[in-house]
């Protein structure tokens, strides 16, 4: 169990660097993975995006910026999971 939240904090942590630090390469991936996911938090009537600049995007607002590393942090949590239960030995199978 120990294992998994060193995982885990591994992804979000890595997660959380690309996007305060983004690489200029992947500047498309971490944009869409900040505006997807508001997008469609936004779409469940939730006031994720702050105040915008005329002629651009909206930045998220503080609820926005929380809500986005609730979701990230479950995203992650299901890949490990699911990672960690297909890496359990499965009994009943004999070698």
């Amino acid at each position: 169990m120990r294992l998994r939240w060193v995982v885990w904090g591994a992804l979000l942590g890595v997660q959380l660097l690309v996007t305060v630090f983004p690489v200029e390469a992947l500047g498309p991936v971490v944009a869409g993975s900040v505006y997807l996911p508001l997008m469609l938090l936004s779409g469940l009537g939730l006031r994720v995006y702050g105040p915008g600049e005329s002629g651009g995007w909206a930045p998220p607002s503080l609820e926005g910026w929380l809500l986005l590393g609730l979701f990230w942090g479950l995203v992650w949590w299901a890949v490990v999971s699911l990672g960690a239960r297909l890496m359990r030995p499965r009994a009943g199978l004999s070698t």
